[in-house]
């Protein structure tokens, strides 16, 4: 199947965004092996994550990709790498390796290991059993705090699709996002993202500037819904 082709929306790049034509080549993949090739029925995907250059990422599944897109959009996930890679011995003894979808640290502190399932492999209960040895032997031996099992009814629509977006607009623009501050700065109650756009005189660098207080949480949508510009917002914490 190759790469994945969900339907991530986002923002309109575009040139005169940034004041430097200097290319910076987002880092190494932080992963612990490499994820397998594609093949019928199977899909693997790459991204970059992070802020800025940022730093790519591999997923063996649109589920693992989505997990990986809403982890990087939480403002308290101060950490997260993929495939994380745990050695430990079962209980007779024998060594065993296992990889986890996903390793994060929240807020600089607890430390979380993800595995990622759709629901469909769990009905037998033989991966669940699996996992939760793997579990215990991971908290016991200070690998993580604990373990979660992600599926695909954990992963909100709305909250990927806008975290696709803020993944697409990672990189700063300093002039546009200082002035995307001013504007915000004297709102009240609830705009519209487009109005706040035109307000700000930069187009499209502005548009992804708000995009960007959107996700460091200044910026508020009035409710759970894609952004877009259209979608009401309300400034927060400024």
């Amino acid at each position: 199947m190759g790469h994945s082709n969900y339907d991530y929306s986002h923002p309109p790049k575009t040139q005169a965004e940034g004041s430097s034509s200097e290319i910076t080549l987002p880092s190494a993949s932080r992963a612990d092996r490499k994820v397998t090739g594609a093949s019928k029925g199977h899909c693997v995907a790459s991204t970059v994550l992070g802020r800025g250059a940022g730093f790519k990422v591999q997923a063996e599944s649109n589920l693992e990709l989505a997990n990986l897109l809403v982890l990087n959009a939480r403002r308290d996930v101060t950490y997260l790498k993929e495939q994380a890679r745990f050695d430990w011995r079962d209980d007779t003894g024998k060594a065993r390796t296992h990889f986890f979808d996903a390793f994060v640290i929240f807020n600089e502190a607890q430390q979380v290991a993800v595995t990622v399932k759709p629901m469909v492999r769990l009905k037998s209960g033989r991966f669940l059993d699996e996992i939760r040895e793997i579990s215990r032997h991971a908290v016991n031996s200070n690998f993580c705090d604990n373990v979660r099992l992600i599926t695909e009814r954990d992963i909100d629509p709305i909250q990927l699709r806008n975290a696709a977006m803020y993944r697409s607009i990672r990189e700063a623009d300093e002039e546009a996002d200082q002035r995307a501050l001013e504007v915000v700065g004297s709102l009240r109650g609830a705009v519209e993202l487009r109005e706040l756009t035109i307000q700000t005189g930069l187009s499209a660098r502005g548009y992804r500037a708000l995009i960007r207080l959107c996700r460091d949480g200044l910026l508020v949508p009035e409710s759970n819904v894609v952004i877009s510009p259209t979608t009401k917002l309300i400034s927060k914490d400024l």
